[in-house]
């Protein structure tokens, strides 16, 4: 808004100097009834129209204050300290705008915003750095080589900050094969084979079968028959399937008895965080007297904008005294620990494409500690790979094997 003004109208005749403002187009807001008349606001423009009209309606009209740059300049127009403090703030704030003095992500779920920052850092983008050396094509191009969750990645410079749009793989990962070097597939565990699908290769098993560890499941040469069905040239490949074994996973979790915790005394001290860059000074009472303390640190950035941030960082520092104390797990608390840690490695199973068939976990008290023991039956991928073994074709010796 412009500059204006609050003034105080004093008159005896408030509807006929209202209209007659009214009829000179003259606005008024903020309007609060006094004793002798009103208070309102008035732009600069509109307050200079109001001459004739006091006159007439013998009206006086007095100054209660005034807003806008274009009387604070005029108020301090002799004082060269505060036009050579606005222009050391411009080329300041100028300065400020050259650098980058933020970095956040969106979109991240499975990296924290310290560990991308980290990452990025040892890729030599940092707060702090230029603007101008900010390569967002090569941010995007690491990240995406170096993080295979990551499927799209978009980076971007918005004043003085520096976002990187993240989207991760919301599935699971498939394993793309590009390899063309002839291969076999093995088993990778012991079981009975439950399901299977082959893409390239011959299969040695079929759904059913009982397999060993290391045991072929699809070997990697492919035979050619002529009329006859007769082996007349063998052709190595890289086999490919999705096989299935269904194992039996011994599963076996340990609880002691007893376990520490923190009991918090209450005793606390904070001291002040002021930073400039990369630079921090704490201010307040000392920690020392506290025997030992978690950390609880609340800062943040300045900024004049969402998007203009500046190098500059306040906050504050508490000190949280605690004592290390024991205590001993009834049978309750044991069991949602011991259950906790066992859906934790379920979900890495079901991560991992295995299927959960049958839990056979029970959890009993050893006499020493808590024990969670069984077994968890699954369908899991068996997929190895060896090297191809050529082997030579019987009665026909003029034919040879491609490795």
């Amino acid at each position: 808004m412009s500059a204006y003004i609050t003034v105080t109208v004093m008159t005896d005749s408030i509807e006929r100097f209202l209209n007659m403002c009214r009829h000179k187009n003259i606005g008024f807001w903020k309007i609060s009834e006094t004793e002798q008349g009103f208070t309102a606001n008035i732009t600069r423009e509109d307050f200079f129209q109001l001459k004739d009209i006091c006159r007439k309606t013998k009206t006086t009209v007095r100054i209660s204050k005034r807003h806008g740059i274009r009387f604070l300049l005029f108020r301090y127009r002799r004082h060269s300290s505060f036009f050579i403090g606005i222009a050391a703030a411009c080329i300041i704030l100028y300065s400020c705008s050259l650098y980058v003095w933020n970095i956040s992500f969106t979109g991240n779920y499975r990296y924290t915003h310290s560990s991308l920052c980290k990452y990025l850092a040892g890729q030599g983008v940092y707060s702090g750095m230029q603007i101008r050396s900010v390569d967002c094509d090569s941010i995007e191009t690491a990240l995406r080589n170096d993080y295979p969750d990551i499927t799209w990645v978009s980076a971007e410079i918005s004043g003085t900050r520096l976002i990187v749009h993240i989207k991760e793989n919301d599935g699971i990962k498939e394993d793309i094969q590009t390899d063309s070097t002839p291969r076999d597939i093995v088993a990778t565990c012991s079981g009975v084979v439950t399901s299977m699908i082959t893409r390239a290769g011959t299969p040695k098993v079929k759904p059913g079968d009982e397999v060993e560890k290391g045991q072929i499941l699809v070997s990697g040469i492919v035979n050619v028959y002529n009329d006859a069905k007769e082996v007349v040239n063998q052709r190595p490949v890289s086999a490919d399937a999705d096989i299935f074994v269904r194992v039996d996973i011994p599963y076996e979790e340990h609880l002691p008895y007893l376990y520490e915790y923190k009991e918090y005394t209450g005793r606390k001290k904070t001291r002040w965080l002021f930073g400039i860059a990369d630079r921090e000074i704490e201010a307040g009472v000392s920690w020392s007297s506290l025997k030992q303390a978690d950390i609880v640190t609340d800062s943040r950035v300045l900024k004049l904008t969402d998007s203009f941030y500046l190098p500059l960082r306040t906050g504050r520092k508490q000190y949280l005294e605690y004592d290390i104390k024991e205590s001993r797990y009834t049978q309750e608390e044991a069991e949602d620990v011991l259950n906790q840690k066992l859906k934790i490695y379920l979900l890495d199973l079901i991560e991992n494409k295995v299927q959960i068939l049958h839990n056979g976990v029970t959890i009993n008290d050893s006499g020493t500690d808590y024990v969670m023991a069984g077994t968890i039956t699954a369908d899991m991928p068996a997929v190895g790979y060896a090297v191809v073994t050529m082997p030579e074709i019987e009665g026909n010796e003029e034919t040879k094997a491609v490795q």
